[in-house]
């Protein structure tokens, strides 16, 4: 049986960090945010994307 491209860390495997909610972050580095926590980060990722001056506009 493969391994699951998008599965929790496991204490068996690489787990580097505990989280105390029903976040997690997969071994392909995406990260999952639990209903608590999701509205605050997803605002928070969107203010270091601006910040950041990550992205341009496109016209299509």
């Amino acid at each position: 049986m493969g391994e699951t491209k998008y599965a929790r860390w496991t204490i068996e495997g690489d787990m580097k960090t505990k989280w105390i909610c029903g976040c997690f972050q997969t071994v392909d580095d995406y990260f999952k945010f639990c209903d608590k926590h999701n509205t605050t980060l997803k605002k928070a990722i969107q203010a270091q994307v601006d910040e950041l001056d990550m992205t341009r506009v496109v016209e299509g």
